[in-house]
């Protein structure tokens, strides 16, 4: 069945019996993602309210609004929007004047959650929720009104009674990946921790269990997802911590962290992408035989092309004194030595296993134009010890926990480009040279004649491939160029019997004239390759062909 035509049927249903409609505005915060293909916990939240309180539900996602148009039902949930700014390839979080429009064609009770409740002021709602919006709907439909973070208890129950939830979104059961959340909060929330940060807002951390942890993602498997990404916290690597409220810097548990990830791999054996989200350089730094363990289970039980997201902000010592950084920048560095030690073995999709990414955030206080200069030199400084940083993430800083700007655009803008031309793009020609084959990639969105695709995972790298491919398709792809942030690569292989101009003629070497004459004679062998390029150029396109 098409999808307009399912998605007809399903609004069909919706008007004959469903009382609560779920509409999923995206998320994007700094430890929880839920831009597709990601799904965040909220909605299985959601859901699992209605479930507990025997409401009929339906879930929409706000790109369905966006195409379908709004159903008729007595009480509209509407969770979403970003405290980070982000790039999307295929989705776009809902924007406030959507929440609006929303709200105003709703004749229904209206509720809004997320960080659009929380930082943004929309007009229309009958219900705003600045803390959890799935405990403010159970408070409101049992007669209280009270907006509240939800129980330990109440999260567990609700997530495991809403989780087919996900059977519902457009994306599943590929290339869905579901968000998992550890704990959150942060344990530095006895300082404040960082001044920007939203984390340290939600208090102390309380850890979930092992046990909650993998039965919600054996139920999520059960329904058929097959992606998982453990997000949802400030740092990994502090799961389970000794001296949470009495150290800034709390001692790792190797075999609290080994327990989960063995568990769940016992419990769902055929799970296709495992990877995960944020970690404190500074943990990593002061407990480095501890955290080379804990790398090493990580390499073990996750899949190739993790990425372990280091705040450092800024190299500044200024910045770092003034906005109460995590690490200082022999921190950061060091946890970069430690994980590049642990992670730089290439897997079996093409990608090394475990890699470093690196935040900087521009606007922060104390910052000077010198700032911007120091925070080159640092990266220059990774690159010239050959060590590899997966992804270096550069954006601006939201005035969510006070009054942040840039005040000096120029020096921000010219170091962001000196960032991508002069260590983003031959970093990148290192971890990933020509030849490289990266297998799964999920063809996304096409531009002209350039299809677009990413691997499932975390912070996944752009490939671009010169030529139209089916979307929502899996490809392998050899790699042949770079970008400052993304790679061009070509199907591989390149089935002779079934190419076109277009697929040869960007292949090393070939171009037009020599893509007419492969496809003149078809050959179906090396020799015959030869006769047509001459040995020397058929050797090497040859790693590119088959002539199956």
């Amino acid at each position: 069945m098409k999808y307009h035509d399912l998605w007809n049927e399903r609004r069909r249903e919706i008007k004959k019996r469903v009382e609560v409609l779920i509409i999923d505005g995206y998320v994007d915060e700094p430890s929880l993602l839920g831009v597709p293909p990601y799904i965040s916990p909220e909605p299985r939240l959601l859901a699992g309210v209605a479930e507990e309180l025997e409401l009929e539900w339906e879930y929409m996602t706000i790109d369905e609004v966006r195409r379908f148009g709004l159903p008729e039902v007595e009480i509209i949930l509407v969770h979403g929007g970003v405290s980070v700014p982000g790039r999307y390839l295929i989705a776009t979080p809902m924007s406030k004047r959507e929440a609006e429009e929303i709200a105003r064609k709703s004749d229904g009770e209206t509720f809004l959650g997320g960080p659009l409740a929380r930082y943004s002021k929309v007009e229309g709602y009958d219900h705003y929720s600045k803390k959890d919006l799935c405990a403010y709907f159970y408070e409101a439909m049992r007669g209280e009104a009270e907006d509240r973070w939800m129980k330990s208890e109440e999260g567990e129950r609700w997530l495991k009674k809403g989780a087919k939830v996900v059977q519902r979104h457009p994306f599943f059961p590929e290339p869905l990946i579901a968000e998992i959340s550890l704990y959150r909060g942060c344990v530095r929330y006895f300082t404040g921790g960082c001044s920007f940060c939203i984390e340290p807002l939600y208090g102390r951390p309380e850890f979930r269990e092992q046990k909650d942890v993998i039965e919600e993602i054996g139920i999520l498997y059960d329904f058929g997802v097959r992606n998982f990404r453990i997000g949802g916290q400030s740092c990994t690597i502090s799961y389970k911590a000794r001296g949470i409220g009495k150290k800034e810097i709390p001692e790792p548990q190797v075999r609290e962290i080994e327990r989960l990830f063995d568990g769940i791999w016992k419990r769902c054996p055929k799970i296709r992408v495992l990877h995960l989200d944020n970690a404190n350089p500074a943990v990593i730094a002061n407990y480095p035989e501890e955290s080379k363990e804990i790398l090493r289970i990580l390499v073990k039980f996750t899949t190739p092309g993790n990425v372990l997201a280091l705040g450092m902000e800024s190299a500044d010592p200024k910045v770092i004194e003034e906005n109460d950084l995590n690490a200082t920048p022999e921190e950061v560095e060091k946890a970069i030595e430690i994980i590049n030690e642990v992670g730089r073995e290439r897997g079996e999709n093409g990608m090394p296993k475990l890699l470093p990414g690196l935040n900087f955030l521009a606007g922060l206080r104390g910052e000077t134009r010198r700032t911007y200069k120091i925070n080159l030199e640092f990266l220059r400084k990774i690159k010239q010890k050959r060590l590899w940083l997966r992804r270096i993430n550069i954006r601006q800083v939201l005035p969510l926990r006070g009054d942040f700007r840039v005040r000096h655009r120029e020096e921000f803008l010219k170091f962001k480009r000196a960032v991508r031309e002069g260590i983003d793009q031959p970093m990148l020609r290192e971890i990933l040279p020509k030849g490289t084959v990266m297998k799964d990639v999920y063809m996304e969105k096409r531009e002209g004649d350039i299809t677009f695709g990413r691997q499932i995972g975390t912070y996944p790298l752009l490939v671009g491939v010169p030529y139209p491919l089916e979307l929502g398709k899996f490809y392998d792809v050899k790699i042949v160029d770079y970008g400052y942030r993304s790679v061009t690569g070509v199907r591989y292989p390149v089935k002779i019997r079934e190419t076109n101009l277009k697929e040869l003629r960007v292949l090393p070497e070939i171009g037009d004239k020599r893509a007419s004459k492969i496809l003149m004679k078809r050959p179906g062998n090396k020799e015959e390759l030869n006769e047509i390029l001459g040995e020397e150029i058929a050797e090497r396109v040859l790693e590119y062909l088959s002539f199956d």
